[in-house]
């Protein structure tokens, strides 16, 4: 790996630890002392943030698909990406719009839809512990995608387990806790889904810049197999 895209590496997960960590600081700050304000409800500035976060991975993930192309991948392995890249993107859609919450309220709590067994979650409130078994039944394949780079199937692993307990908090009935709990509940589950969101930003953006680092290197080869100088193929 060349040592500018190691830096560009380490820069881009210093920044997005540092994100989420900060941001839900300052807006907390920002609202202080009704702190959950801008953090807790949907459709506030926090789920904006998760938003663009979540649309940046999907793209990161598209322009994977375009360099796995180049570099001969197989079908397979562009498939988990256009996979993930529409993974991303239906979840940004819903921080934006609060689909599962909607549907959640409108259709599946009003009929007491929920999973036999799990008297803790919320009255219909089974959508995300769904697709969280989804992703956990498909990790092996997505792992796979992401090829033998180690430092990327890391972040994408701790991602996996931010967002298990970001569900798992979020499953939890707040009709038994008190208003004052439930704010600090709701508040730390989008601080740990803020968390996920950033460390799977990280590992898609990991297995790109892999990519990148890969085609530039195949380059002088290149060079060397048509006869064009390598100062002609750099631009």
């Amino acid at each position: 790996m060349s040592p500018a895209v190691a830096r560009a590496r380490r820069a881009t997960l210093i920044s997005l630890l540092a994100l989420a960590l900060v941001a839900p600081v300052l807006l907390a700050a920002a609202r202080w002392p009704s702190y959950w304000e801008w953090v807790a409800p949907e459709l506030t500035p926090m789920t904006w943030l998760q938003t663009v976060l979540l649309v940046l991975a999907a793209a990161a993930c598209l322009l994977i698909v375009l360099l796995a192309s180049l570099h001969g991948h197989g079908r397979a392995d562009r498939a988990t990406w256009w996979f993930l890249a529409a993974g991303f993107g239906y979840l940004a859609i819903d921080d934006r719009f609060a689909l599962h919450e909607r549907v959640r309220d409108s259709v599946l709590a009003p009929r007491g839809i929920g999973i036999p067994g799990l008297s803790w979650l919320a009255p219909g409130d089974i959508q995300m512990v769904l697709m969280g078994l989804v992703g956990l039944a498909l990790l092996p394949v997505i792992l796979r995608a992401f090829g033998s780079d180690r430092a990327a199937r890391t972040l994408l692993l701790l991602g996996g387990v931010a967002a298990a307990c970001s569900i798992g908090i979020d499953t939890i009935d707040p009709a038994s806790l008190t208003v004052t709990a439930e704010r600090l509940q709701q508040s730390l589950e989008e601080c740990v889904e803020l968390l996920a969101v950033c460390l799977l930003l990280a590992a898609t953006s990991f297995r790109l810049l892999g990519l990148l680092d890969s085609v530039g290197s195949d380059q002088p080869a290149q060079a060397v197999e048509t006869g064009e100088p390598v100062e002609a193929m750099s631009g």
